[in-house]
């Protein structure tokens, strides 16, 4: 019988391990938009329709807006209701948050005193130039009448104003007595968003 060599085994080589894949990046959150430019973006957009004049292409984007604005109030509502009274107060004092909670009438904050808390910061503003105030209405479509300390108001009085009510009670109509209406100021009036009207 022939003895067959056979070649030497050699020892396995050891594994070597897979390099680690690296993770996915963390998704960014989006940076909260400020209220008073989202605002203002709508407002812009709304006035642009008010130019249309009475359209029936008018007419259906603001019932678009309206029934989203509808859609998003009920959902938000909801939101308010699983997570309780002290959660909503936390959103209340965000002031993004705050706007939307304002809007559809769930701020735990009522009306009035975010308006005072609105004019308290402008008199630390303005001073001796902080104009008085009145709100008027119904609970629904309330407006705040600003009275100039001395009319007519000019610009910087009327932009503190305007930011700091739209930011602390959006749901409010603002009209401004003493100045003069600008000829793009078509959103008087309107409740949706913070308009400052300039009545003569």
């Amino acid at each position: 019988m022939t003895a067959t060599a056979s070649a030497p085994t050699m020892p396995a080589s050891p594994t070597t391990p897979a390099a680690p894949t690296p993770a996915a990046p963390a998704a960014t959150a989006p940076a909260a938009a400020d209220p008073r430019v989202a605002a203002a973006r709508v407002d812009d957009l709304l006035t642009r329709l008010d130019q249309l004049g009475e359209s029936r292409t008018r007419v259906l984007a603001e019932e678009i807006v309206r029934a989203l604005m509808e859609f998003y109030g009920s959902g938000l509502a909801r939101l308010a209701q699983l997570t309780g009274d002290d959660t909503v107060r936390l959103w209340g004092t965000d002031p993004q948050l705050g706007a939307l909670l304002a809007m559809h009438g769930l701020h735990p904050v009522g009306t009035r005193q975010r308006v005072e808390q609105a004019f308290a910061q402008v008199r630390e503003q303005l001073g001796s130039q902080t104009p008085t105030f009145e709100i008027t209405g119904p609970e629904e479509a309330r407006m705040v009448v600003v009275r100039p300390a001395v009319p007519p108001a000019s610009p910087a009085v009327a932009a503190a104003v305007e930011d700091a009510i739209a930011v602390l009670a959006p749901e409010v109509t603002v009209t401004i007595e003493g100045g003069r209406a600008e000829a793009d100021d078509l959103a008087a009036g309107r409740t949706l968003l913070p308009v400052v009207g300039v009545s003569g």
